[in-house]
């Protein structure tokens, strides 16, 4: 083969020549194969949860809100769900937002607060 100018050698790989993949004993592989299930279900357990907690939180303090100022503007909804929401939870509500949790926090929030919690969860999601 020419490179450059200069003459190298061509190589021709056979399947002899990589080795074969791992393959795990039977035993082994269901072990894994549980552990991983085990784990997506304690993930979904979690997001579940703690989505749960947000929607709570969310629809807890805009009712408070709604109480003290019952005309308050959407913005100003998403202002003040924002500033009483701490960091550490605010965090944590995000690291639980995935595929699909638009349709999952709309099982645990009112309709009335419902477009109010999407919007400022997507907020902090997007200045994150």
């Amino acid at each position: 083969m020419n490179v450059n100018g200069k003459t190298e050698p061509f190589l021709i790989q056979t399947a002899d020549s990589h080795p074969a993949p791992e393959t795990l004993p039977e035993t082994n592989a269901q072990l894994l194969t549980e552990q991983l299930l085990e784990e997506l279900h304690k993930a979904s357990h979690w997001q579940r949860q703690t989505l749960a907690e947000a929607a709570k939180e969310l629809q807890e303090l805009l009712k408070r809100l709604e109480e003290t100022n019952p005309t308050a503007t959407e913005a100003q909804q998403k202002a003040f769900v924002t500033e009483a929401i701490t960091p550490p939870c605010k965090e944590r509500f995000l690291n639980a937002l995935q595929a699909g949790w638009r349709e999952a926090i709309a099982e645990f929030l009112d309709n009335s607060y419902l477009k109010v919690g999407i919007a400022t969860l997507e907020a902090w999601k997007h200045a994150d």
